[in-house]
């Protein structure tokens, strides 16, 4: 049988309020999208890696797109010329700095930080993750550990097995794929276990199931898994 590829109309997920599953971040979510709509700043959200603080950064910055200007910037991935674009914006922008740790014993770094601080004032529009709370960060600038715990400091959690599974059935639905309760049971126990890496798996079944025409039964999904 030919399988008919679909035309690549599936980009990936991209991060927004709507596809993310809250689950035990509630409180994140609802104060991301305040920062986002208008609230004044900073907001600062900590947890592990994979707990869903990437998602909402980029999130905050798509939906701030549509009212004004914003920007989206890792310091983990850090360039000058990143560093400059958001120091361009004006100061009723939003700015989401993404892995603040990063920022440990890099002085220029911190100093550019607080300057955005500053230059965002009064309203302070920042959405800010790291892997601690302020408390914790190793900063050698107390002033900006100031201005970082000067907002709301929300901690986030990983997605337990359950509402792994509830968020790929919604991500599913979103994209108009079906996914019964057994199936994504299946795919949490033989797919990976990272949300980014099971959310990006999703995407690929999204396609298999159009190329096939077929729906997403744990026979199929086995052996979809098993192209791998």
């Amino acid at each position: 049988m030919t399988r008919q590829l679909p035309l690549e109309l599936l980009a990936r997920d991209r991060p927004s309020f709507e596809n993310f599953w809250a689950a035990d971040n509630g409180a994140a979510l609802s104060a991301a999208q305040a920062v986002a709509l208008g609230r004044p700043g900073p907001l600062y959200l900590f947890g592990p890696k994979g707990c869903g603080k990437t998602h909402l950064l980029v999130a905050a910055a798509r939906a701030a797109q549509a009212h004004g200007p914003c920007a989206y910037l890792s310091l983990a991935s850090l360039s000058p010329a990143a560093w400059e674009g958001v120091a361009d914006l004006p100061h009723d922008s939003v700015a989401c700095i993404d892995d603040v740790e990063a920022l440990a014993g890099d002085a220029e770094g911190e100093r550019r930080l607080f300057v955005l601080f500053e230059m965002l004032a009064p309203a302070r529009r920042l959405v800010l993750a790291g892997r601690s709370n302020p408390a914790g960060l190793p900063v050698a600038r107390e002033d900006l550990r100031t201005r970082l715990a000067s907002g709301p400091i929300v901690a986030m959690h990983r997605l337990s097995d359950e509402a792994k599974a509830q968020a790929v059935r919604h991500r599913a639905a979103l994209r108009g794929l079906h996914m019964g309760d057994a199936a994504s049971r299946y795919l949490l126990a033989h797919g990976p276990r990272d949300p980014r890496a099971l959310f990006a798996l999703l995407e690929d079944l999204d396609r298999e199931t159009l190329a096939d025409g077929r729906r997403l039964t744990i026979p199929y999904l086995r052996a979809i898994l098993a192209r791998a």
